[in-house]
């Protein structure tokens, strides 16, 4: 019995040895450690910082204006005004009849009473404006509605409204006499209505008369026996000098 005793102490003393440890290792805490893929390098992924900018130069030049912009490549430009070839004939308010022919951008008009009164004007057609000028001041202003001419006649103090419609055909609605008759003192201006009749002044040394009627597949019409040669103004818009 004296033998098995201390045996016994010491079987126990190993026991309560492992028990305790056992305990020790599960009270103590865990530790992970990481992994490079878990947490990438804050300098690996980080993009390098752009430069800043500069703040603007409060003294620089100004932005370029619209009218600087002119003419610099890749700069809006301005189109042309689209020029105007048409007929026109119609009446002022006066009763007096008027006749109108632009040929691409220049102008031609004709006002006569059919007695005594006539007045050339030329000037110009783009844009659906006209605006025209002739002898003592006279002026001339019309705007295109609709393909119809609504404008003023000013000559002096004196104003007249006018409306003249568009011509149906290409047909000249304007003669008159070549530069050869007038130098030879004869002048005269013939103007063809859409219903076929014709109106127009003849000056002879500086007597104005209603015109004879005028031929104007021939151009000529006759004046005390002789032939008079006429032109259509569309075609030779310098007739209107």
């Amino acid at each position: 019995m004296k033998r098995i005793t201390p045996l016994l102490t010491l079987l126990t003393g190993a026991g309560t040895a492992a028990v305790l440890f056992a305990m020790s290792a599960q009270a103590a805490p865990r530790t992970v450690q990481p992994t490079a893929a878990a947490t990438p390098s804050a300098s690996a992924t980080a993009p390098p910082d752009a430069p800043p900018t500069p703040p603007a130069d409060p003294t620089g030049p100004p932005p370029a204006q619209p009218s600087e912009q002119r003419g610099r490549p890749g700069a809006p430009t301005t189109a042309p005004a689209a020029p105007v070839t048409a007929n026109w004939t119609g009446r002022l308010d006066s009763g007096a009849t008027i006749a109108v022919t632009a040929t691409k951008g220049t102008a031609v008009a004709y006002v006569c009473d059919g007695r005594r009164l006539e007045i050339w004007l030329r000037g110009t057609a783009a844009d659906g404006r006209l605006k025209l000028t002739g002898k003592k001041g006279a002026t001339l202003t019309a705007t295109i509605g609709d393909g119809d001419l609504t404008g003023e006649l000013v000559v002096g103090d004196q104003r007249w409204r006018f409306t003249a419609k568009a011509a149906a055909t290409p047909a000249p609605v304007l003669y008159r006499a070549t530069a050869q008759t007038r130098r030879a003192g004869v002048d005269g201006g013939w103007i063809m209505l859409p219903d076929g009749s014709q109106i127009g002044v003849l000056t002879r040394d500086g007597s104005p008369a209603p015109a004879p009627p005028l031929d104007p597949a021939f151009g000529t019409t006759i004046v005390d026996g002789s032939t008079v040669a006429a032109e259509p103004v569309a075609g030779v818009p310098e007739a209107a000098e």
